[in-house]
């Protein structure tokens, strides 16, 4: 067994804190009341200032300090033995104090660690405090190199385990985060990063994610949670108009959706709006849905012809009096085909006094220029 080994189980054996008076045969008892490390002492009350158990190799000193209540008077000498990690006593102070009388004294020992050789002796140091032969109590504390680095958790939630979304620091991807997973960033003390995530993460079909709060600066030991909320798609579907409502929305809100209602077609015909079918039968045009997941609604239709039918009449009473015009035209009667005889005794027309013809057909006199016969 090392001599190390020794001393740390040596040092686990002892007691702690005597909790119980000492009593010599004198009859002077003393007992102490609390003890504690420190980076310093308040000197107008005697109580320690900075109390740790972990010393940086930048800090002046550790102090060791307790107070105790002793029952008689007289000197007593006291002794603070200092133990480096490896066990071997690195300083050890005798001081002899005159307790006047009875009551509640504060004693305490410093050792120096900036700019000493207490600084390179990283570890677990060792105090043992004695009063006269007897131990009193014994103390542990640290001394470590100062921090060049500090650390950030960083922790995405909202969605499970099978999905991720990225992690950058200053816009440049470092990597990703799985569901509920907690990733660990090391960065330089005294500079500022700036963390972000993915703003949407897409889960299954119409299922995604979306982290309002994506980013955030850093600029010391910290905890951060990207938390992530629920959205589901509307797909809104009809054969004719321009539906309105389709998008994503937040789980557990109250989607609206519509539809124009009604939608003209050619020739006059319109499309009249029926009913929502699908995750939706109302028969508003205009309704609302709970968004309790992916939902789908189609718009059913029925087709008005009244117009159609008033334009189709339209048409064909026009087409019926053009039709009725042209027949009519086309039965008047033809002017008469005569055969020009000219005879010396054809009498004169007696209105216009032009030339008569006679008419072999109907043997009368026919007027060309008045068109009639005589």
């Amino acid at each position: 067994m090392t001599r190390k080994t020794v001393f740390w189980l040596s040092a686990l054996l002892t007691t702690v804190l005597v909790a119980r008076g000492v009593e010599f045969a004198n009859g002077e008892t003393w007992r102490v009341l609390s003890h504690t490390m420190a980076r310093g002492i308040d000197a107008s009350t005697g109580k320690p200032t900075g109390n740790t158990t972990r010393f940086l190799t930048i800090d002046e000193q550790a102090v060791c300090w307790f107070e105790i209540e002793v029952e008689g008077f007289g000197p007593l000498t006291f002794t603070w033995k200092w133990l480096e990690p490896s066990g071997a006593v690195y300083r050890e102070h005798t001081s002899v104090e005159l307790v006047p009388r009875s009551g509640v004294y504060r004693f305490w020992d410093i050792l120096t660690i900036r700019n000493t050789p207490a600084e390179v002796k990283l570890g677990r140091w060792l105090v043992e405090i004695y009063v006269r032969t007897v131990e009193l109590f014994h103390t542990s504390f640290l001394v470590e190199s100062p921090a060049t680095l500090y650390s950030v958790q960083v922790k995405a939630t909202g969605f499970d385990k099978k999905f991720f979304t990225s992690l950058y620091v200053d816009g440049v991807k470092v990597g990703t985060i799985i569901g509920s997973e907690t990733r660990e960033l090391t960065f330089k003390i005294g500079t500022t990063r700036k963390l972000s995530v993915d703003e949407y993460v897409q889960g299954e079909i119409g299922v995604r994610f979306h982290c309002p709060a994506n980013s955030v600066s850093v600029s010391n030991e910290s905890f951060h949670v990207f938390l992530y909320e629920t959205e589901y798609y509307l797909k809104v579907v009809s054969e004719y108009g321009a539906p309105k409502g389709e998008g994503w929305h937040k789980a557990g809100s109250i989607a609206a959706f519509s539809i124009s209602t009604p939608v003209a077609g050619q020739w006059s015909v319109q499309y009249l709006f029926k009913q929502w079918t699908g995750d939706s039968t109302s028969n508003s045009a205009s309704s609302v849905i709970l968004m309790d997941g992916p939902k789908e609604v189609t718009a059913l239709w029925t087709t008005d012809y009244s117009q159609f039918y008033l334009f189709a009449a339209i048409i064909a009473g026009t087409v019926a009096i053009i039709v009725a015009t042209l027949v009519a035209r086309g039965r008047r009667p033809a002017e008469p085909v005569t055969k020009e005889i000219p005879t010396p005794s054809a009498p004169n027309c007696p209105n216009c006094g032009r030339q008569t013809l006679y008419v072999v057909r109907v043997k009368r006199y026919y007027c060309t220029q008045c068109k009639k016969y005589l």
